[in-house]
């Protein structure tokens, strides 16, 4: 951009303001010179005339010059001094504020391990050298005793000093790696003993190994998973008794409803039935002693079947084979069933508790299948091994969620399936799918079984 002479001189300041006039000036005596040499060259042409008129004009345009170099001088002095100007501002002003750079002050990362939740102890050759508040309250919850120093051995229990010992030399040398959730037992300042959970890392500073231990009292969280164990083998042992006295019971009941009300039973029909020929000369009395012996050989039958339902004799008498396939037959082809029983190795041999619980596995499953699954065919697999007994029973029926029916414990006949094998230590597999079926898996330990039901 063209910039005026006068402009540069406003800015120059009072004394360059005569720059201002220099151009008119010149101006000026250009104007006057021209003239004098028309003058004179009008009254008295001559040669030396003109080349004083031309001197004249040359030397007013190197003034013009002149004055331009002067002027751009001034200007960039001008500039200098004001970018000086700009510097001494710019180092007297205050810094702006330092953008983060994601780093904290080593002060910070100390007040955060000193405020920690977890306890922090640094050892060096067996030494403790560092120990937060929260170690300090968790050797000395009485806040008595300043800090842990010293020795670090003497927080070990005595049956873990040498092993911890050797364990901290080894990690300082690098001859095994630092662990993770270690539980130990340290001792308090007052020699209470509580379970701790330790994880280890390893420092490097001044040219040492240090040993940095995160420390955590799970003496509480023990206690509650010892108890909670406790409660939940009180309760197993209560279940499993509670399914003893319930086995018992039916036992007892089928007994006797087999050998008391069947006998008598028995004996009635006998007695209407010689009745019925006894009033052959009574037809009408000798029909209602037909009905009534017919009832009572009716009555008899429900009975029989009510006393297999209980306990199936079959199954003392001649094993879990027979009773399966009575149950099956009993139960499936009066809903139209079609079922098949298949049988791998010896079951003649089997303890009365696997018996029975295979068996009422068995009864529970098909049970299941009758009532709910309106399923064609049922499958029945029982399999011997030399350590275990595995019975399968699949069907084709409209199958069931089991997560929602485990969730919702709504169903007795899962639970005292699963409370059964539970009792033998064995394994109980339910799949089922919607539209599919079910497959009912359960493998029975035979090699060491706790006792016999009563």
């Amino acid at each position: 951009m063209t910039e005026r002479v006068s402009d540069i001189a406003d800015r120059l300041g009072p004394s360059p303001q005569l720059l201002r006039w220099m151009p008119w000036a010149i101006a000026t005596l250009h104007a006057a010179f021209v003239l004098l040499g028309g003058l004179l060259m009008g009254a008295q042409p001559s040669v030396a005339i003109v080349w004083s008129l031309l001197a004249l004009l040359l030397s007013s345009a190197l003034w013009w010059l002149a004055i331009q170099v002067m002027l751009r001088s001034m200007r960039a002095q001008q500039s200098t001094a004001a970018g000086a100007a700009s510097t001494r501002d710019a180092d007297v002003a205050p810094s702006p504020p330092a953008e983060p750079t994601g780093t904290y002050s080593p002060r910070i990362y100390e007040r955060m391990v000193a405020s920690l939740p977890d306890g922090v102890v640094i050892i060096r050759s067996g030494q403790v050298r560092f120990c937060n508040a929260a170690a300090g309250s968790l050797f000395d919850p009485k806040g008595e005793a300043p800090s842990v120093t010293g020795q670090w051995q003497p927080y070990i229990a005595p049956h873990l000093r040498a092993r911890e010992t050797e364990r901290l030399d080894r990690l300082q040398c690098g001859v095994i790696s630092p662990l993770c959730f270690r539980h130990v037992i340290l001792l308090r300042v007052d020699g209470t003993p509580f379970q701790a959970e330790v994880c280890e890392l390893l420092l490097e500073n001044d040219g040492y190994h240090d040993v940095l231990l995160l420390l955590r009292d799970i003496s509480e969280s023990e206690r509650m998973q010892r108890e909670l164990e406790q409660a939940n083998q009180r309760l197993q042992h209560l279940s499993q008794r509670l399914m003893e006295v319930q086995e018992s019971q039916r036992r007892q009941l089928a007994r006797d409803l087999h050998d008391d009300i069947g006998q008598q039973l028995t004996a009635l029909k006998l007695h209407l039935q010689r009745l019925r020929l006894s009033l052959a000369h009574e037809p009408a009395l000798a029909k209602l002693a037909g009905l009534l012996s017919d009832a009572a050989d009716e009555a008899l039958g429900k009975v029989r079947s009510l006393s297999l339902a209980l306990h199936p004799l079959q199954l003392e008498t001649l094993g879990l084979q027979a009773a399966v396939q009575w149950h099956l037959s009993r139960f499936l082809e009066a809903a139209h069933t079609r079922w098949s029983l298949k049988l791998e190795g010896k079951t003649v041999d089997l303890s009365p508790d696997v018996a029975l619980v295979a068996f009422r596995i068995v009864q529970e499953a098909v049970n299941n299948v009758a009532r709910h699954a309106c399923a064609g065919r049922v499958d029945v697999l029982i399999c011997r091994t030399d350590d275990a007994l595995r019975v399968e029973i699949i069907d084709d029926g409209v199958g069931f969620d089991v997560r929602a029916a485990r969730a919702r414990a709504l169903s007795l006949g899962l639970t005292s399936m699963e409370e059964r094998v539970a009792a033998l230590s064995g394994e109980l597999n339910i799949a089922s799918l919607s539209g599919v079926g079910t497959r009912v898996t359960v493998s029975l330990p035979i090699a060491a079984h706790p006792r016999t039901t009563e």
